[in-house]
Protein backbone atom coordinates (compact mmCIF):
# COMPACT_ATOMS: atom_id res chain seq x y z
CA UNK A 1 0.00 0.00 0.00
CA UNK A 2 1.49 3.36 -0.99
CA UNK A 3 2.27 6.11 1.44
CA UNK A 4 -0.94 7.99 0.34
CA UNK A 5 -3.19 5.14 0.60
CA UNK A 6 -4.34 3.80 3.73
CA UNK A 7 -6.97 0.81 3.94
CA UNK A 8 -10.09 2.78 3.17
CA UNK A 9 -12.00 -0.17 5.01
CA UNK A 10 -10.29 0.97 8.27
CA UNK A 11 -12.62 3.06 11.02
CA UNK A 12 -11.22 6.28 11.69
CA UNK A 13 -9.04 6.61 14.89
CA UNK A 14 -9.83 9.09 17.76
CA UNK A 15 -7.09 11.14 16.50
CA UNK A 16 -9.35 11.89 13.33
CA UNK A 17 -12.36 12.28 15.46
CA UNK A 18 -10.17 14.79 17.47
CA UNK A 19 -9.30 16.95 14.66
CA UNK A 20 -13.27 16.79 13.40
CA UNK A 21 -13.64 17.90 17.04
CA UNK A 22 -11.46 21.21 16.93
CA UNK A 23 -12.83 21.77 13.15
CA UNK A 24 -16.00 21.87 14.55
CA UNK A 25 -15.16 24.45 17.08
CA UNK A 26 -13.38 26.69 14.86
CA UNK A 27 -16.49 26.32 12.24
CA UNK A 28 -19.03 27.40 15.09
CA UNK A 29 -16.95 30.23 15.87
CA UNK A 30 -17.50 31.35 12.24
CA UNK A 31 -20.71 31.04 12.42
CA UNK A 32 -21.15 32.86 15.76
CA UNK A 33 -19.01 36.06 14.26
CA UNK A 34 -21.02 35.93 10.95
CA UNK A 35 -24.52 35.79 11.77
CA UNK A 36 -24.47 37.70 15.52
CA UNK A 37 -25.19 40.52 13.02
CA UNK A 38 -28.05 38.96 12.31
CA UNK A 39 -29.95 38.95 15.57
CA UNK A 40 -28.58 42.41 16.63
CA UNK A 41 -29.60 43.91 13.06
CA UNK A 42 -32.80 45.93 14.53
CA UNK A 43 -30.44 47.48 17.39
CA UNK A 44 -27.94 48.31 14.98
CA UNK A 45 -29.97 49.80 12.36
CA UNK A 46 -31.82 52.23 14.90
CA UNK A 47 -28.38 53.57 16.01
CA UNK A 48 -27.02 54.17 12.37
CA UNK A 49 -29.92 54.89 10.86
CA UNK A 50 -30.12 52.27 8.42
CA UNK A 51 -32.82 51.45 6.22
CA UNK A 52 -33.58 47.51 5.45
CA UNK A 53 -32.29 47.57 2.12
CA UNK A 54 -28.60 48.58 4.03
CA UNK A 55 -29.23 46.09 6.47
CA UNK A 56 -30.12 43.46 3.85
CA UNK A 57 -26.41 44.54 2.42
CA UNK A 58 -24.61 44.34 5.38
CA UNK A 59 -25.82 40.94 6.65
CA UNK A 60 -25.69 39.61 2.90
CA UNK A 61 -23.46 41.01 0.35
CA UNK A 62 -21.10 43.00 1.93
CA UNK A 63 -19.92 39.55 3.71
CA UNK A 64 -20.34 37.08 1.18
CA UNK A 65 -19.63 38.54 -1.79
CA UNK A 66 -15.97 39.02 -0.83
CA UNK A 67 -16.36 35.65 1.37
CA UNK A 68 -17.38 33.94 -2.14
CA UNK A 69 -14.72 35.72 -3.96
CA UNK A 70 -11.83 35.24 -1.60
CA UNK A 71 -12.83 31.49 -1.19
CA UNK A 72 -11.18 30.45 -4.96
CA UNK A 73 -8.12 31.86 -4.97
CA UNK A 74 -7.84 30.42 -1.29
CA UNK A 75 -8.94 26.98 -2.04
CA UNK A 76 -6.70 26.72 -5.24
CA UNK A 77 -3.60 27.64 -2.68
CA UNK A 78 -4.67 25.36 -0.21
CA UNK A 79 -4.34 22.55 -2.85
CA UNK A 80 -0.70 22.64 -2.67
CA UNK A 81 -0.38 24.20 0.65
CA UNK A 82 -0.61 23.31 4.49
CA UNK A 83 -4.49 23.54 5.05
CA UNK A 84 -4.05 23.63 8.92
CA UNK A 85 -2.12 27.13 8.72
CA UNK A 86 -4.78 28.09 5.91
CA UNK A 87 -7.38 27.54 8.35
CA UNK A 88 -5.74 29.74 11.49
CA UNK A 89 -4.93 32.42 9.97
CA UNK A 90 -7.94 32.96 8.65
CA UNK A 91 -9.58 32.37 12.22
CA UNK A 92 -7.41 34.92 13.17
CA UNK A 93 -8.39 37.52 10.61
CA UNK A 94 -12.07 36.83 11.06
CA UNK A 95 -12.29 36.88 14.90
CA UNK A 96 -9.83 40.51 14.48
CA UNK A 97 -12.65 42.08 12.59
CA UNK A 98 -15.75 40.67 14.61
CA UNK A 99 -14.06 42.60 17.38
CA UNK A 100 -13.29 45.69 15.44
CA UNK A 101 -16.82 45.58 14.84
CA UNK A 102 -17.49 47.02 18.11
CA UNK A 103 -15.86 49.73 17.31
CA UNK A 104 -18.13 50.98 13.90
CA UNK A 105 -19.27 53.98 13.94
CA UNK A 106 -21.18 54.35 10.54
CA UNK A 107 -23.05 51.68 8.45
CA UNK A 108 -20.00 51.78 6.08
CA UNK A 109 -17.37 51.18 8.83
CA UNK A 110 -19.72 48.13 9.62
CA UNK A 111 -19.44 47.30 5.95
CA UNK A 112 -15.73 47.20 6.07
CA UNK A 113 -15.38 45.21 8.62
CA UNK A 114 -17.91 42.89 7.34
CA UNK A 115 -16.03 42.76 4.02
CA UNK A 116 -12.82 41.48 6.59
CA UNK A 117 -15.15 38.85 8.07
CA UNK A 118 -15.95 37.51 5.04
CA UNK A 119 -12.33 37.19 3.64
CA UNK A 120 -11.07 35.51 7.00
CA UNK A 121 -13.71 33.30 6.76
CA UNK A 122 -13.42 32.29 3.32
CA UNK A 123 -10.16 30.31 4.38
CA UNK A 124 -11.91 28.18 6.33
CA UNK A 125 -14.43 25.81 4.37
CA UNK A 126 -12.57 23.92 1.24
CA UNK A 127 -9.64 23.17 3.20
CA UNK A 128 -11.72 22.09 6.21
CA UNK A 129 -13.65 19.60 3.91
CA UNK A 130 -10.33 18.86 2.34
CA UNK A 131 -8.78 17.82 5.78
CA UNK A 132 -12.17 15.41 6.56
CA UNK A 133 -11.90 13.89 3.39
CA UNK A 134 -8.07 12.85 4.05
CA UNK A 135 -9.08 11.57 7.57
CA UNK A 136 -12.22 9.65 6.90
CA UNK A 137 -13.14 7.11 4.21
CA UNK A 138 -15.90 7.50 2.24
CA UNK A 139 -17.97 5.44 4.41
CA UNK A 140 -17.54 8.08 7.41
CA UNK A 141 -17.56 10.80 5.71
CA UNK A 142 -20.77 12.10 5.26
CA UNK A 143 -21.04 11.12 9.28
CA UNK A 144 -17.76 13.43 9.40
CA UNK A 145 -19.58 16.29 7.73
CA UNK A 146 -22.41 16.18 9.51
CA UNK A 147 -20.78 17.15 12.74
CA UNK A 148 -19.04 19.72 10.94
CA UNK A 149 -22.70 20.74 9.76
CA UNK A 150 -23.66 21.03 12.95
CA UNK A 151 -21.29 23.77 13.93
CA UNK A 152 -23.40 25.96 11.53
CA UNK A 153 -26.44 25.63 13.84
CA UNK A 154 -24.61 25.88 16.87
CA UNK A 155 -23.06 29.09 15.97
CA UNK A 156 -26.38 30.41 14.43
CA UNK A 157 -28.27 29.40 17.71
CA UNK A 158 -25.43 30.92 19.99
CA UNK A 159 -25.27 33.72 18.05
CA UNK A 160 -28.52 33.95 17.95
CA UNK A 161 -29.41 33.48 21.87
CA UNK A 162 -26.20 34.89 23.11
CA UNK A 163 -26.57 37.89 20.86
CA UNK A 164 -30.16 38.48 22.26
CA UNK A 165 -29.38 37.74 25.81
CA UNK A 166 -26.31 40.17 25.66
CA UNK A 167 -27.67 42.80 23.22
CA UNK A 168 -30.63 43.37 25.27
CA UNK A 169 -28.59 43.67 28.68
CA UNK A 170 -25.34 45.41 27.36
CA UNK A 171 -25.84 46.30 23.70
CA UNK A 172 -24.95 45.18 20.65
CA UNK A 173 -21.20 46.98 20.90
CA UNK A 174 -19.97 44.23 23.05
CA UNK A 175 -21.71 41.44 22.05
CA UNK A 176 -19.39 41.88 18.93
CA UNK A 177 -15.78 42.14 21.28
CA UNK A 178 -17.38 38.67 23.10
CA UNK A 179 -18.12 36.75 20.09
CA UNK A 180 -14.63 37.39 18.27
CA UNK A 181 -12.24 37.22 21.17
CA UNK A 182 -12.41 33.34 21.67
CA UNK A 183 -11.64 32.72 17.92
CA UNK A 184 -8.05 34.00 18.71
CA UNK A 185 -7.33 31.41 21.46
CA UNK A 186 -8.71 28.61 19.39
CA UNK A 187 -6.51 29.44 16.70
CA UNK A 188 -3.58 29.11 18.22
CA UNK A 189 -4.42 25.85 19.90
CA UNK A 190 -5.63 23.98 16.45
CA UNK A 191 -1.97 25.27 15.27
CA UNK A 192 -0.25 23.33 18.18
CA UNK A 193 -2.14 20.31 18.14
CA UNK A 194 -3.83 19.48 14.46
CA UNK A 195 -1.67 17.93 11.75
CA UNK A 196 -1.51 18.46 8.27
CA UNK A 197 -2.71 15.26 6.50
CA UNK A 198 -1.13 13.35 3.67
CA UNK A 199 -3.51 14.17 0.53
CA UNK A 200 -5.41 11.04 -0.78
CA UNK A 201 -4.58 8.98 2.35
CA UNK A 202 -8.32 7.68 2.32
CA UNK A 203 -8.57 6.80 -1.02
CA UNK A 204 -8.13 3.17 -2.13
CA UNK A 205 -5.20 4.35 -4.33
CA UNK A 206 -2.51 6.91 -4.27
CA UNK A 207 -4.03 9.89 -6.50
CA UNK A 208 -2.56 9.85 -10.17
CA UNK A 209 0.85 11.34 -10.66
CA UNK A 210 0.49 13.81 -13.43
CA UNK A 211 0.54 18.04 -14.14
CA UNK A 212 -1.20 19.69 -12.41
CA UNK A 213 -4.40 21.38 -13.90
CA UNK A 214 -4.24 25.09 -14.76
CA UNK A 215 -6.68 27.58 -13.05
CA UNK A 216 -8.65 27.76 -16.16
CA UNK A 217 -8.56 24.14 -16.73
CA UNK A 218 -9.85 23.14 -13.70
CA UNK A 219 -13.06 25.35 -13.79
CA UNK A 220 -13.51 23.78 -17.40
CA UNK A 221 -13.46 20.34 -16.09
CA UNK A 222 -15.78 21.41 -13.27
CA UNK A 223 -18.30 23.40 -15.54
CA UNK A 224 -18.26 20.44 -17.61
CA UNK A 225 -19.97 18.54 -15.29
CA UNK A 226 -23.28 18.94 -15.90
CA UNK A 227 -24.71 17.74 -12.66
CA UNK A 228 -22.53 19.70 -10.71
CA UNK A 229 -23.62 23.11 -12.23
CA UNK A 230 -27.09 22.03 -11.69
CA UNK A 231 -25.88 21.13 -7.66
CA UNK A 232 -24.49 24.51 -7.34
CA UNK A 233 -27.07 26.34 -8.53
CA UNK A 234 -29.94 24.55 -6.64
CA UNK A 235 -28.25 24.49 -3.38
CA UNK A 236 -27.96 28.41 -3.70
CA UNK A 237 -31.33 28.96 -4.92
CA UNK A 238 -32.05 26.84 -2.16
CA UNK A 239 -30.20 28.59 0.76
CA UNK A 240 -31.74 31.91 -0.91
CA UNK A 241 -34.85 31.36 0.80
CA UNK A 242 -33.25 29.65 4.11
CA UNK A 243 -30.76 32.85 4.42
CA UNK A 244 -33.32 35.34 3.96
CA UNK A 245 -35.20 33.99 6.66
CA UNK A 246 -31.96 34.12 9.26
CA UNK A 247 -30.64 36.79 8.07
CA UNK A 248 -34.47 38.60 9.28
CA UNK A 249 -35.91 36.63 11.38
CA UNK A 250 -35.33 38.78 14.59
CA UNK A 251 -36.30 41.68 13.10
CA UNK A 252 -39.55 39.61 12.05
CA UNK A 253 -40.36 38.52 15.11
CA UNK A 254 -39.93 42.30 16.46
CA UNK A 255 -42.13 43.73 14.20
CA UNK A 256 -45.03 41.42 13.06
CA UNK A 257 -45.13 39.84 16.39
CA UNK A 258 -43.83 42.29 18.91
CA UNK A 259 -41.26 40.12 20.75
CA UNK A 260 -38.01 41.28 22.54
CA UNK A 261 -34.88 39.98 22.12
CA UNK A 262 -34.69 38.03 25.59
CA UNK A 263 -37.92 36.18 23.93
CA UNK A 264 -36.50 35.63 20.73
CA UNK A 265 -33.03 34.02 22.72
CA UNK A 266 -35.30 32.38 24.95
CA UNK A 267 -38.47 30.81 23.18
CA UNK A 268 -37.88 30.98 19.43
CA UNK A 269 -34.20 29.64 19.16
CA UNK A 270 -33.86 27.06 21.61
CA UNK A 271 -36.58 24.92 19.73
CA UNK A 272 -35.22 25.42 16.69
CA UNK A 273 -31.55 24.44 17.53
CA UNK A 274 -32.79 21.12 19.22
CA UNK A 275 -34.40 20.21 15.89
CA UNK A 276 -31.55 20.82 13.56
CA UNK A 277 -29.20 19.48 15.51
CA UNK A 278 -31.49 15.78 15.20
CA UNK A 279 -31.49 16.92 11.58
CA UNK A 280 -28.54 17.28 10.70
CA UNK A 281 -27.29 14.03 12.59
CA UNK A 282 -29.92 11.86 11.26
CA UNK A 283 -28.44 13.15 7.38
CA UNK A 284 -25.51 12.05 7.64
CA UNK A 285 -25.97 8.87 8.72
CA UNK A 286 -28.60 8.62 6.43
CA UNK A 287 -26.54 10.02 3.03
CA UNK A 288 -23.76 7.27 4.65
CA UNK A 289 -26.39 4.43 3.63
CA UNK A 290 -27.87 5.94 0.70
CA UNK A 291 -24.81 6.62 -1.27
CA UNK A 292 -23.82 2.91 -0.49
CA UNK A 293 -26.80 2.55 -3.34
CA UNK A 294 -25.57 5.23 -5.90
CA UNK A 295 -24.43 8.69 -5.51
CA UNK A 296 -27.71 9.78 -7.28
CA UNK A 297 -29.93 8.85 -4.06
CA UNK A 298 -28.85 11.08 -1.24
CA UNK A 299 -29.06 13.69 -4.07
CA UNK A 300 -32.65 12.98 -4.72
CA UNK A 301 -33.91 12.36 -1.27
CA UNK A 302 -32.28 16.17 -0.11
CA UNK A 303 -34.21 17.61 -2.79
CA UNK A 304 -37.22 16.79 -1.41
CA UNK A 305 -36.17 17.71 1.92
CA UNK A 306 -35.90 21.08 0.83
CA UNK A 307 -39.42 21.32 -0.95
CA UNK A 308 -40.29 20.25 2.55
CA UNK A 309 -38.43 22.38 4.57
CA UNK A 310 -39.33 25.65 2.37
CA UNK A 311 -42.95 25.25 2.55
CA UNK A 312 -42.48 25.25 6.57
CA UNK A 313 -40.70 28.30 6.05
CA UNK A 314 -43.44 29.95 4.11
CA UNK A 315 -45.94 28.54 6.70
CA UNK A 316 -43.82 30.58 9.64
CA UNK A 317 -44.15 33.45 7.33
CA UNK A 318 -47.36 33.62 7.35
CA UNK A 319 -49.55 32.27 10.00
CA UNK A 320 -50.29 35.37 12.91
CA UNK A 321 -49.56 33.13 15.88
CA UNK A 322 -45.99 33.25 17.74
CA UNK A 323 -46.65 30.34 19.03
CA UNK A 324 -47.24 28.20 15.98
CA UNK A 325 -44.62 29.70 14.90
CA UNK A 326 -42.52 28.42 17.30
CA UNK A 327 -43.92 24.94 16.95
CA UNK A 328 -43.44 25.16 12.87
CA UNK A 329 -39.63 25.55 13.44
CA UNK A 330 -39.88 21.95 14.68
CA UNK A 331 -40.22 20.00 11.84
CA UNK A 332 -38.65 23.35 9.50
CA UNK A 333 -35.27 22.18 11.63
CA UNK A 334 -35.48 18.55 11.37
CA UNK A 335 -35.73 18.66 7.74
CA UNK A 336 -33.76 22.01 6.62
CA UNK A 337 -31.16 21.39 9.07
CA UNK A 338 -29.88 18.21 6.70
CA UNK A 339 -31.02 18.72 3.25
CA UNK A 340 -27.68 20.68 2.28
CA UNK A 341 -25.29 17.67 3.25
CA UNK A 342 -25.77 15.23 0.77
CA UNK A 343 -24.68 18.39 -1.67
CA UNK A 344 -21.36 18.98 0.75
CA UNK A 345 -20.61 15.54 0.85
CA UNK A 346 -21.52 14.76 -2.84
CA UNK A 347 -18.95 17.54 -3.88
CA UNK A 348 -15.61 15.39 -2.27
CA UNK A 349 -17.51 11.47 -3.07
CA UNK A 350 -18.10 12.61 -6.73
CA UNK A 351 -15.08 14.73 -7.65
CA UNK A 352 -11.15 13.16 -8.67
CA UNK A 353 -8.99 13.67 -5.68
CA UNK A 354 -7.04 16.88 -7.66
CA UNK A 355 -10.16 18.30 -7.72
CA UNK A 356 -11.71 18.49 -4.76
CA UNK A 357 -10.80 21.79 -2.83
CA UNK A 358 -11.50 23.46 -6.16
CA UNK A 359 -15.09 21.89 -6.63
CA UNK A 360 -15.85 22.78 -2.81
CA UNK A 361 -14.76 26.20 -3.63
CA UNK A 362 -16.73 26.86 -6.67
CA UNK A 363 -19.43 25.21 -5.25
CA UNK A 364 -19.60 27.39 -1.99
CA UNK A 365 -18.66 30.57 -4.50
CA UNK A 366 -21.88 30.41 -6.52
CA UNK A 367 -23.60 29.06 -2.67
CA UNK A 368 -22.16 32.32 -1.50
CA UNK A 369 -22.69 34.68 -4.36
CA UNK A 370 -26.03 34.00 -5.01
CA UNK A 371 -27.88 32.48 -1.67
CA UNK A 372 -26.17 34.10 0.83
CA UNK A 373 -24.96 37.37 -0.81
CA UNK A 374 -28.66 37.63 -2.66
CA UNK A 375 -31.38 35.98 -0.17
CA UNK A 376 -31.55 38.76 3.15
CA UNK A 377 -30.44 41.42 0.74
CA UNK A 378 -33.87 40.89 -1.85
CA UNK A 379 -35.83 40.69 1.16
CA UNK A 380 -34.50 43.67 2.86
CA UNK A 381 -34.95 45.52 -0.68
CA UNK A 382 -38.99 44.48 -1.21
CA UNK A 383 -39.38 45.65 2.18
CA UNK A 384 -38.36 48.85 1.91
CA UNK A 385 -40.31 49.33 -1.75
CA UNK A 386 -43.31 47.44 0.38
CA UNK A 387 -42.93 49.64 3.29
CA UNK A 388 -45.35 52.61 2.46
CA UNK A 389 -48.19 50.51 1.85
CA UNK A 390 -47.54 48.00 4.34
CA UNK A 391 -45.82 49.32 7.19
CA UNK A 392 -43.96 47.03 9.57
CA UNK A 393 -45.52 44.35 7.83
CA UNK A 394 -43.91 44.33 4.49
CA UNK A 395 -40.80 42.57 5.59
CA UNK A 396 -43.21 39.60 6.25
CA UNK A 397 -44.09 39.86 2.39
CA UNK A 398 -40.03 40.15 1.18
CA UNK A 399 -39.46 36.99 3.35
CA UNK A 400 -42.52 35.16 1.36
CA UNK A 401 -41.07 36.41 -2.07
CA UNK A 402 -37.66 35.29 -0.64
CA UNK A 403 -38.65 32.35 0.63
CA UNK A 404 -40.66 30.89 -2.47
CA UNK A 405 -37.68 31.20 -4.75
CA UNK A 406 -36.07 28.07 -3.01
CA UNK A 407 -39.16 25.83 -4.89
CA UNK A 408 -36.59 26.48 -8.09
CA UNK A 409 -33.54 25.04 -5.90
CA UNK A 410 -35.18 21.93 -5.31
CA UNK A 411 -36.03 20.97 -8.61
CA UNK A 412 -32.91 21.92 -9.99
CA UNK A 413 -31.47 19.15 -7.40
CA UNK A 414 -34.06 16.84 -8.41
CA UNK A 415 -32.51 17.13 -12.31
CA UNK A 416 -29.19 17.08 -10.89
CA UNK A 417 -29.98 13.69 -9.08
CA UNK A 418 -31.09 11.89 -12.67
CA UNK A 419 -27.11 12.32 -14.01
CA UNK A 420 -24.73 12.20 -10.77
CA UNK A 421 -23.57 8.75 -11.48
CA UNK A 422 -23.20 8.27 -14.92
CA UNK A 423 -20.94 11.84 -14.88
CA UNK A 424 -19.22 10.71 -11.97
CA UNK A 425 -17.87 7.31 -13.64
CA UNK A 426 -17.60 9.35 -16.84
CA UNK A 427 -14.91 11.04 -14.70
CA UNK A 428 -13.60 7.45 -13.12
CA UNK A 429 -15.05 7.60 -10.01
CA UNK A 430 -16.30 4.59 -8.74
CA UNK A 431 -19.02 4.47 -6.07
CA UNK A 432 -17.64 2.11 -3.56
CA UNK A 433 -18.25 1.25 0.19
CA UNK A 434 -15.45 1.82 1.49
Amino acid sequence: MSQHAKDPSASPGPYAWYVAGMLFLIYLLNYVDRSVLNVLSQLVKDELGASDTIMGFLVGPAFAVFYALAGIPIARYADRANRIRIIVVGCIVWSGFTVATAYAQTWQQLALFRVGVGIGEAAFLAPAYSILADYFPVRYRARALSLLGLAVYFGQVTGMVTGAMLGASLGWRDVFIYAGLPGLIVAVFALATVREPIRGAMESAAPAEGPRQSFTAALATLWAYRSFRKLCLGTALGVFGGQAFAGWSAPFLMRSHGVDLATIGTVFAPPYLLSALTGTLIAGFVADRLVRRDLNAPVRAASYALAFATTCLILACWVPSFQLLVWLTIPMGLVGGGWVLPMQSTTQNALPIELRVMGTAVFWFVVNLVGIAAGPWFAGILSDLLAARLGDESLRYGLLAAIAVSFVGAALIRSASGQLQAEASALGIRNREA
